[in-house]
């Protein structure tokens, strides 16, 4: 097994804070990524801000050009579309091969009622992230390692416009109910019934953001 040295923590610290910035805003889509001001901010050389944004680039959540350096990716609504349209097949076929046994319910129920508790103006880091928990915890038993990390990947990219959503008080609370009823299909042992809601649960999102940015849905 390899071992995991100074430089690789420091990079993995840096991927987790420079996301969690997209993700919260504080970094914006578009916006340039001063490696300088991140490292100092991390309190940690260069080198590892470095190597984490040249990941986050590969994984598409942020753009280089040579003369301009990082900047947080800028999405059309036919590019959130697509990244949608990536998520439902891939999230379909992940949820056909779980073993739906294998999921802890209890801990789901837990994750909903927390998120019940959260306000994603005052905790909005919080509330994306137990959000996050939430889905991927449905998703761990699959066996398809690859196409779940891909998800993920999917997941960062859209994290800054997927937290406009939550934002508003009935979408919260459209949350709210389709996680309740996700957690009776999963309870239930019923897959295709765990598509179903999760297809609804997230064409709503897509719907939002395209009514909210302006944006025409591609035909």
């Amino acid at each position: 097994m390899a071992k995991t040295t100074p430089t690789a923590t420091g990079v993995q610290r840096c991927l987790t804070e420079i996301r969690q910035m997209i993700i919260s805003g504080t970094l914006l889509p578009g916006q340039k990524v001063h490696q300088g001001e991140i490292a100092a901010q991390l309190n940690v050389s260069r080198i590892p801000v470095r190597e984490a944004l040249s990941t986050l680039q590969a994984e598409g959540v942020l753009d280089y050009k040579p003369n301009t350096g990082f900047t947080v990716a800028r999405f059309s609504g036919e590019d959130l579309a697509e990244i949608y349209l990536m998520r439902r097949l891939l999230e379909t076929e992940v949820v056909r091969t779980v073993d739906l046994a294998a999921v802890d319910v209890d801990e789901l129920k837990r994750l909903n009622d927390h998120l019940k508790t959260l306000s994603a103006n005052t905790d909005p880091d919080e509330w994306q992230s137990t959000n996050f928990d939430f889905h991927f915890l449905i998703f761990e038993p699959s066996p398809l390692k690859l196409v779940r990390e891909e998800i993920r990947r999917l997941w960062y990219m859209s994290s800054f416009y997927r937290s406009l959503y939550i934002q508003q008080a009935d979408s919260r609370l459209r949350v709210h109910e389709d996680h309740d009823k996700i957690i009776e299909a999963v309870k239930a042992r019923d897959n295709e019934a765990l598509i179903k809601l999760s297809d609804e649960h997230r064409g709503s999102t897509e719907h939002l953001l395209t009514q909210r940015l302006g944006w025409s849905r591609p035909r």
